[in-house]
């Protein structure tokens, strides 16, 4: 159940930062940026969860985000370049959430231009896959 709710979480985040990607960012216009920091937090927070989720119904030790990432990779679940993205996501989530007034613009900018949230999104939605076959989904 939380499962799928947390990925509809992740998809509507996705959708929502394709649609601002799409249409442009005034990037001096602080709504705008605010809205683009705020969905790329909860878009992060919300693979974040669903990771953390994960390795408790699984019975993966990780009682951090990192560790539950490493204990992902260390059980198969991800591959190593999965979980350096997954990693730099949780730092990114970080500087987000905890350094608002030291977030550098232009690397906001790079995230959005280069869809690097809709990378996390393919492989939280594979790793979802992968669950489901293995009946490791929550009921």
């Amino acid at each position: 159940m939380l499962h799928n709710k947390l990925i509809e979480e992740v998809l509507r985040h996705l959708e929502f930062l394709e649609k601002i990607r799409r249409r442009g960012v005034n990037w001096d216009d602080v709504f705008e940026l605010y809205a683009v920091l705020h969905a790329l937090q909860i878009h992060s927070q919300s693979i974040i969860d669903y990771l953390l989720h994960t390795c408790a119904v699984v019975g993966i030790r990780g009682e951090t985000p990192l560790k539950c990432i490493a204990s992902l990779a260390s059980a198969g679940l991800l591959s190593g370049e999965e979980r350096e993205a997954l990693r730099r996501l949780v730092g990114f989530r970080n500087i987000i959430v905890h350094e608002y007034g030291e977030i550098n613009v232009e690397k906001i900018r790079q995230v959005l231009e280069e869809r690097r949230y809709a990378y996390v999104s393919e492989i939280i939605m594979k790793l979802h896959k992968e669950l489901d076959a293995r009946g490791l989904l929550d009921p």
